[in-house]
Parts: structure tokens; sequence; C-alpha cells
């Protein structure tokens, strides 16, 4: 193995060897022989929590951009599942860490790979392939889509968040086929953006998408779809493709089937404008003790759990208060009183200042104003 300075880090109940000058927030930067970033660390668990709750007996499981194997290591380690996992990175320093990593943990039973991820899946097919890239994952989506098993599990992560969230449209455009807008709620364009090129990656081989958890976290989307083959399949999933619409002047927004020639709104997409969670599958998963982000996947998941049948696209409670010109309430509180009025409301993940609701925006202006005057 090359030389190079190793330290352990304990993630959950696996110990990983990653060298010492490894990312410990943010995207980072890829100068340490593999990559190694701690911030991940939620992403990780979640990927912990999944797995438990969906991996089944056989299953084929890769971690197609291993690096030192964090993921793919965690999921053998303690997923509790009789899958075959399988590991993979094209730089033979990384699979040599990542076998070394394996026998620290005494975890047996892995298959480790160093090829290029595009080879490995044009001759094998599996049944949750996971791509953690650094940078932008579209390089990969084509050939992982026709290597998901049907009814299996596609996991995808991007850090590239300002090209999908309106920073830079035009690289969006070439990577995506997809207009990003800057706008209050761009984080959830981004990650809609991201996984309607994903549906539509997959429906050029007749395969449909199921969104069953999508979120945005710190520097990164991440999304999981459950892929079905049959061109019916994909014909469905294209259904729920649209445009998200912004009118900076009204603070309307909302999703739609086409864009409206004339209008004063400006237009992101196409982008997914369906569910980005499975309640079914939210009500399945159960966080144990052994997590290090516990606290902040249980809060995760109770607002993923609460995000589940609201309207697409949220509020900030301070471009609210910008307009009125009054001073925001408590979020709780705001929530309460939409509620109260018989309207859907619910916090987002997305920003802590955020929230959904299917009020129309003249109807919310004005109880946000009535709210702030008592």
């Amino acid at each position: 193995m090359r030389s190079t300075q190793l330290v352990t880090v304990r993630e959950g109940a696996t110990d990983l060897l990653v060298p010492a000058g490894f990312c410990k927030k943010g995207p980072g930067k890829s100068t340490e022989a593999v990559f190694y970033n701690k911030q991940m660390e939620f992403s990780r668990d979640v990927s912990i929590l999944l797995g438990r709750a969906l991996f089944e007996p056989a299953w084929r499981i890769l971690d197609g951009l291993a690096a030192s194997g964090a993921r793919g290591l965690r999921m053998a380690n303690e997923c509790d599942s009789s899958s075959q996992f399988h590991l993979n990175d094209r730089n033979s320093y990384a699979s040599e860490l990542i076998r070394q990593n394996a026998r620290l943990n005494g975890i047996n039973d892995v298959t480790v790979h160093c090829r290029d991820l595009r080879g490995l899946l044009a001759e094998e097919s599996f049944d949750y392939i996971d791509i953690d890239p650094f940078g932008t994952p579209v390089g990969f989506i084509d050939a992982a889509v026709q290597a998901c098993h049907d009814g299996g599990v596609l996991a995808v992560t991007a850090t590239d968040t300002a090209p999908l969230s309106g920073t830079y449209p035009k690289t969006s455009s070439r990577r995506y086929g997809a207009v990003s807008v800057k706008s209050p709620f761009a984080h959830e364009t981004g990650l809609r953006i991201l996984l309607g090129h994903i549906v539509r990656e997959a429906a050029k081989h007749d395969r449909g998408c199921e969104p069953i958890l999508s979120f945005h976290a710190d520097h990164y989307f991440r999304c999981h779809l459950r892929i079905l083959k049959g061109a019916g399949k994909a014909d469905r999933a294209l259904k729920s493709l649209g445009f998200a619409f912004y009118d900076e002047k009204t603070l309307a927004r909302g999703a739609v089937s086409e864009r409206q020639d004339g209008s004063n709104a400006r237009y992101a997409g196409p982008l997914w404008t369906g569910e980005l969670h499975s309640p079914g599958l939210l009500d399945s998963i159960s966080v144990h003790d052994a997590l290090g982000t516990r606290k902040r996947c249980m809060k995760a998941i109770d607002l993923w759990r609460g995000e589940a049948g609201a309207p697409p696209l949220y509020y900030r409670v301070d471009e609210l208060s910008k307009r009125t010109r009054r001073q925001p309430p408590r979020m709780t509180h705001l929530v309460e009183q939409l509620r109260s009025h018989g309207a859907q409301a619910v916090s987002t993940h997305f920003d802590p200042k955020g929230f959904k609701t299917d009020m129309p925006v003249g109807e919310l202006l004005q109880l946000f104003e009535d709210i702030a005057d008592r």
C-alpha cells in the first residue's frame, strides 16, 4: 500500500482507517490519496437505516465509488443483512484500503473490485447501487439504471449543488438537460432537477423510477429511487415531470406540467413534481442508538414524514416578513395558524425557516400580517 499517514475514525459500529488529512466539513477538496469526508456521516447513517429496512436476503449490494469503503463497509457491518456486498473503486490504493478496513472490522464476506464503475456496471447487475461521486453523478446514471435489477434501488449523491440550484444555469442545462433558477426554494428545485434527470435517463431504457427518499443536507443532494422495468412504468414516471414556477412580484409558486407563455414567472425544469418520500418506508425505519448522528436522523425522519403528501415548493418565513414588513412569528405558531384556517401546513427539511402549505399566496400573506399584528 502507498505510504501515507492513516488515522482511525469510528462511524456507527465500524472503525475506519482514513488519511490523516481527511475533510471534516463541507464538500472539501480531493487532495488525499483516498477521499473521506466526515460531514457525510449523516448521509451514511441514513444509508444504514434504509439498508436495515430495505435489504433482502441474497440481494447484491454495490458501493460503486467506495473510496475508503466507509459507506459500503458500514452497510455490510451494520445492516444485519445476509446480502452480498460489493465495493468498487478504480484507485488501486483505495481498493487496498477497503480490504484493510474490512479486515479491521472482521468483515470477510465482501467482494472488492478495482474497476472503472461504468465497465463494472456493463458486466454485472445489482439490487442496490450506490453512486456517491466527488461532484456530479451524471456520468454514471445511464449505466446504473441499466444494471439495477427490477424492483431494486438506485442511490445517488450530487455535490454540484450550485448548478442545480440556479447559480450556474448553463452548467445545469449541459449536465442535467434542465434549466435551474435562483429562488427562495432553490434547494428543492435542485433536488427535483436531479430526480427528473434520473427519471429521463431510466425511461430511455424502458424503466420507471419511484423516489422513496430524497433530501438536501449540508452541501449535497441525496436521492433513493426504486427502479421498475417496463415501458408502461417509464411512461407513468414521465407523467410526473414538469416545471416549477416562481413569480417574484407576487411570491406565487408551484408545479405545472408545461410552461405558460406570457407569464411573469420564471420556470425551472423539467423536474420531478411528484412525491419525494415513501411514507410506508419511513414508517418502517427504526433509529438505533449506535448512530453517531442519531438525533439528527430522528429529526430528519420526522420532517420527511411530515412532508409526505405536502405540495411541492416551500416558503421561507423571512421572505414573507420582508414582503409584509412584519416581524416573523415562530414557525410552530405559523404552522398551527395555517392548520386552524383549514390549510395543509408542515415544516420542511430543506430549510429551518421553511414551510409548505396549500394556502393560496394572497391568503397566506394576509394571514401572516394578521398574526404579526396581534
